[in-house]
């Protein structure tokens, strides 16, 4: 399922791949593992350890956080040449959410250890995908500060701040 020539083709539209040389590229599509996942699938929990970011190639993923509650809330719907769980390859943290199939799917995914074999094998090259998975994580941060302040406007007093204060790191 993994056609170079496709890849070759299709990698360069993904923001994180971007700008790549094509020898990089091809070192990213030797990496890449390939994934089927059927409707309801759970590609990712939240909570769990990651060691993967997923690029949608084909179908329809969900990602969805849990409440306090228990209750499933549906936050975003991805589809082909987007990509999530990049997180994970940055922070070494435990999912910050659960990624569910909502069609059948073709995924790829590069791990941290793949990363670090570009890292080994190309520099220029790994040092380039993590600007730009940097530049995307900053363009989501904007976008969700953007809707925040919009919520936030919606209930304009001290009573119903949305978020709390920053944690002082010690």
């Amino acid at each position: 399922m993994k056609n170079e020539a496709d890849l070759l083709q299709w990698l360069p539209s993904i923001p994180i791949f971007g700008g790549l040389e094509e020898k990089t590229l091809k070192r990213i599509i030797k990496l890449l593992g390939v994934h089927h996942f059927t409707p309801e699938s759970e590609i990712c929990k939240q909570g769990e350890a990651g060691r993967a970011m997923f690029l949608v190639r084909e179908g329809e993923v969900v990602v969805c956080r849990d409440n306090e509650e228990g209750r499933r809330m549906k936050m975003v719907r991805m589809g082909p040449g987007e990509f999530f769980g990049e997180m994970t390859l940055i922070d070494i943290q435990k999912r910050s959410a659960s990624v569910v199939a909502q069609k059948p799917s073709v995924l790829f995914s590069l791990s941290n250890r793949d990363l670090y074999s570009l890292y080994q094998e190309d520099v220029a090259g790994y040092v380039m995908v993590l600007q730009n998975i940097c530049r995307e994580l900053s363009r989501r941060l904007r976008v969700t500060n953007q809707r925040l302040q919009t919520m936030a406007s919606e209930h304009d007093d001290d009573e119903h701040t949305l978020i709390r204060p920053a944690i002082k790191r010690t």
